[in-house]
C-alpha cells in the first residue's frame, strides 16, 4: 500500500528532508474559523508535526456554509476541540493541541515562543498587531490573511521580513469584517488553503515563501496583484496604537469604554469613561473584542497626532486596579 505522503514525497521541493522538516515543525493557528480551518486541515494532512488551536468561540450555524469541516453534530462544540478532532481522524500522526481561549497579551508571548511560525487567522487587527509585536520580537515567521466580502489579502511578516506595523501603521477606522460586509465560503477557503501553503513553504524552503510581499485578492472578479514590502520601514511608536494587558495599564492611563449601553451595565469597569478627554494622557480604550476599541483609538490618533493611545484587550470581569480616578479624566 503506498504511503501517506508518496505524492507529496515525490516532488522536488519536498522530498524526504522536505518531509522530515514538516514532521519537525510546531504550528501555532490562531482563529479556528474560515482561514484556520481549511489551513490545520492541509497542514495536518502535508504532516506537520505539532499543530496547536487557540480560539475561544464555539461553533455556530452560521459558522458552516465557509467552515465545512464542521458539521451539524458540532454545533455548540468549542471549535478546537471540535477541530482537533477531525484532524486527528484526518491524520493521527499529527499532535493537535487544543486551546480553548481566547488571545490575550497574557498568553502571547508563550505561545509564539513555543512555536516555529503563526498562522493569523483571527481576521481581527488586534489580534494581528500583537501576533505581529510578538512574532518580530521573537523572530518568528506570521502568515497573516484578512477578507471581507471575496476581497482579502494575505502576507508573511517577520521573521526576518517587516512586520505587520510596517505595511499597515494603522488599520483603516471603518475596516469591515465578515460579520458586516458578509463573506463569500470559497473565497475564505482559498486563502486559507494560501495560507497552509505558505506554512509549508516556511517549513521546508523559507525563500519560496512570500516574506516581505502581500497578495491582494479579489476572488470575485478573479484579479490579483502583489505589494512588495520588503524595504519598509518600521514606524515610530507614536505612529501607532500600543496593544495593551491588564499589566501593562498605569494609574494616568485613561480608561475609554466604547461599548454600548447594555453591554457596560451588565460588565462595568469603574472609573473607565464613555469618551476621551483631550488631555496628554495616555486614552486606553476597550470593548468586547477589541475591534470597536481600536477603531476608535485611530480617531483619536487622526484627531491628535502624536498623543499615546492603546487598546486594552480586557477579558470579561477584569478591572485594572488601581484606576485613574474619573475626576482626573475631565
Amino acid at each position: 500500500m503506498a504511503g501517506r505522503y508518496d505524492r507529496q514525497l515525490a516532488l522536488p521541493q519536498i522530498g524526504p528532508e522536505g518531509q522530515r522538516r514538516l514532521a519537525a515543525s510546531r504550528v501555532l493557528v490562531v482563529g479556528v474559523g474560515g482561514l484556520g480551518l481549511p489551513a490545520a486541515a492541509w497542514l495536518a494532512g502535508a504532516g506537520v508535526g505539532q499543530i496547536t488551536l487557540v480560539d475561544h468561540d464555539r461553533v455556530e450555524l452560521s459558522n458552516l456554509h465557509r467552515q465545512v469541516l464542521f458539521t451539524e453534530v458540532d454545533l455548540g462544540s468549542p471549535k478546537v476541540v471540535a477541530c482537533a478532532r477531525h484532524l486527528r481522524a484526518l491524520n493521527p500522526e499529527v499532535r493537535v493541541v487544543e486551546r480553548p481561549e481566547r488571545l490575550a497579551p497574557g498568553n502571547v508571548r508563550a505561545l509564539v515562543a513555543a512555536h516555529d511560525l503563526v498562522l493569523d487567522c483571527a481576521d481581527n487587527f488586534a489580534a494581528t498587531y500583537l501576533l505581529s509585536d510578538h512574532c518580530r520580537a521573537l523572530g518568528r515567521p506570521l502568515v497573516a490573511a484578512s477578507i471581507a466580502g471575496s476581497h482579502g489579502h494575505l502576507g508573511v511578516f517577520c521573521g526576518g521580513a517587516p512586520s505587520f506595523r510596517a505595511l499597515f501603521p494603522l488599520p483603516p477606522a471603518d475596516a469591515p469584517d465578515c460579520a458586516g460586509a458578509g463573506v463569500l465560503g470559497p473565497a475564505v477557503g482559498a486563502l486559507g488553503l494560501l495560507m497552509a501553503q505558505e506554512a509549508i513553504k516556511l517549513a521546508v524552503d523559507p525563500a519560496a515563501s512570500l516574506a516581505g510581499r502581500l497578495l491582494v485578492v479579489d476572488l470575485w472578479h478573479t484579479r490579483t496583484s502583489l505589494l512588495d514590502f520588503r524595504a519598509a520601514p518600521e514606524p515610530e511608536p507614536a505612529e501607532t496604537v500600543a496593544i495593551l494587558g491588564t499589566p501593562e495599564l498605569t494609574p494616568e492611563d485613561v480608561l475609554v469604554d466604547v461599548r454600548s449601553p447594555p453591554e457596560r451595565a451588565a460588565d462595568p469597569v469603574p472609573g473607565a469613561v464613555t469618551a476621551a478627554p483631550r488631555q496628554a494622557a495616555r486614552a486606553v480604550f476597550f470593548c468586547a473584542t477589541g475591534r470597536r476599541a481600536l477603531a476608535a483609538a485611530v480617531r483619536a490618533l487622526a484627531e491628535t497626532p502624536g498623543r499615546p493611545v492603546g487598546v486594552w484587550l480586557r477579558q470579561p470581569g477584569e478591572a485594572p486596579a488601581p484606576l485613574a480616578s474619573p475626576g482626573a479624566c475631565g
